[in-house]
C-alpha cells in the first residue's frame, strides 16, 4: 500500500522503508508507525531535518494505556529511523529502547572456550552399553551451531538433501518464522560435515534416514540428548555451569555466533547500521529489533573494536562509551 507523507521527513521515510525491504522485511507495521511520526512532525511544524533529543523524547513518551511491548516496538522504529538519518548525514538523537522486564543476559563464549569445547568433543565416546548413542554426531553438530548460529531444532531437523557440500550451504525449511532460508557455511565447516558423513556411512546400521543428524541405528535424536552432551563438554572444557535459567545453555552458541560475527564485521570496518540488517536476515529474524540486543553484548566483550565504529558513527550508540 502506497502512503502519502506530508512532513519534511516524507521522502526520507520512503527511502528508509525501501532500504529495509531490500533485506526482505515487509515493514507494514513500520510503515504505519512512520506515517504517524510523519503526521506528528507535520503537526509540530518541524522545519529542519534531524530528530532533536526533545522531539525524540516527546515521541517516545509512554502513552495512556500503552503496553510495555507496544512502546518498545514504537521506540525501536524511531531509533532505526534516527540511525538511518545519521548514516546519510543528518545528525539525529537515537533514543534508547525502554528496558524490558526480563534482564536475562546470555552467556557468550570466548573463542578460547569454543576451541576447548571442540577439542573435548573430539574425545567423546559412547558408553559400552549404549552403542546407538548420539555422541558420534555431536562434534559436527556443535561446530554447525557455532559456525552458523542456527537454532538447535533447526539443526536437528536438517535433511540430508538440504546439506549442500558442493556449494557450501544448508537450507532450513519452514523455520521458526515460517519461511525457508539458505545459510552459507565455511569451507572448514563443510570439511567437518564431509568427515561426519564418511563416519556415519561407515558405522550407521540404517542409512535410509532423511535426517542429517541421526544415531547409528538411523533414528533421529532430540535436543535433550544434545544438551546432555553439551553439559558434559562444558565441564570438560572447564566452563562453570551457573544454574538453571542462567547457563551456559545450548542456545548460547547462537548468541555467541552473533556477537563474534558483529565484532568481526566491526573489525573489518563495517558500521553497525549496515551490519545489523545483514546479521538479522542471516539469523532469520523478522526485524532488526530482534538482533539489536547483540550490539551491547558485543560492545561489552570487544570495546576496543567497537570504539573505532563509535568514533566514526557517534549518534547510534552514544551510551556505550559514556558510563
Amino acid at each position: 500500500m502506497s502512503r502519502y507523507y506530508y512532513s519534511i521527513y516524507g521522502a526520507l521515510i520512503k527511502q528508509f522503508i525501501e532500504s529495509k525491504r531490500i533485506f526482505g522485511y515487509k515493514y507494514a507495521m513500520v510503515e504505519q508507525e512512520c506515517a504517524r511520526f510523519d503526521k506528528y512532525a507535520y503537526d509540530n511544524d518541524e522545519k529542519v531535518i534531524g530528530i532533536s533529543k526533545e522531539l525524540a523524547i516527546q515521541w517516545c513518551a509512554k502513552r495512556p494505556n500503552e503496553s510495555v511491548k507496544t512502546r518498545r516496538n514504537r521506540v525501536q522504529i524511531i531509533r532505526a529511523f534516527s540511525a538511518y538519518l545519521c548514516c546519510i548525514g543528518y545528525p539525529s538523537h537515537v533514543p534508547q529502547i525502554p528496558r524490558a522486564k526480563s534482564m536475562f543476559i546470555p552467556y557468550i563464549f570466548s573463542k578460547d572456550e569454543v576451541e576447548k569445547i571442540f577439542v573435548a568433543s573430539n574425545f567423546l565416546r559412547p558408553a559400552e552399553n549404549n552403542p546407538n548413542s548420539a555422541v558420534f554426531a555431536i562434534p559436527c553438530l556443535f561446530r554447525l551451531l557455532y559456525g552458523t548460529g542456527i537454532r538447535i531444532n533447526e539443526a536437528l531437523h536438517l535433511l540430508c538433501k538440504d546439506v549442500n557440500l558442493k556449494d557450501n550451504h544448508i537450507v532450513l525449511r519452514d523455520n521458526k518464522n515460517g519461511r525457508d532460508r539458505i545459510v552459507p557455511i565455511s569451507d572448514s565447516l563443510a570439511i567437518v560435515c564431509e568427515e561426519y558423513l564418511k563416519h556415519s556411512e561407515q558405522y550407521r546400521i540404517n542409512y535410509n534416514s532423511e535426517r542429517f543428524f541421526i544415531k547409528p541405528n538411523g533414528k533421529p535424536f532430540g535436543s535433550e540428548a544434545a544438551y546432555k552432551w553439551f553439559r558434559k563438554l562444558i565441564y570438560e572444557a572447564g566452563i562453570s555451569y551457573q544454574g538453571r535459567g542462567i547457563g551456559p545453555r545450548l542456545h548460547d552458541f547462537r548468541h555467541t555466533f552473533s556477537v563474534h560475527t558483529l565484532a568481526s564485521m566491526a573489525e573489518n570496518g563495517l558500521d553497525m547500521y549496515y551490519s545489523l540488517p545483514i546479521l538479522s536476515a542471516y539469523l532469520g529474524h523478522q526485524s532488526v529489533a530482534s538482533t539489536d540486543k547483540y550490539v551491547r553484548l558485543t560492545a561489552e566483550m570487544f570495546p576496543l573494536i567497537l570504539q573505532k565504529t563509535n568514533e566514526l558513527f557517534p549518534y547510534l550508540f552514544p551510551e556505550i562509551y559514556k558510563r
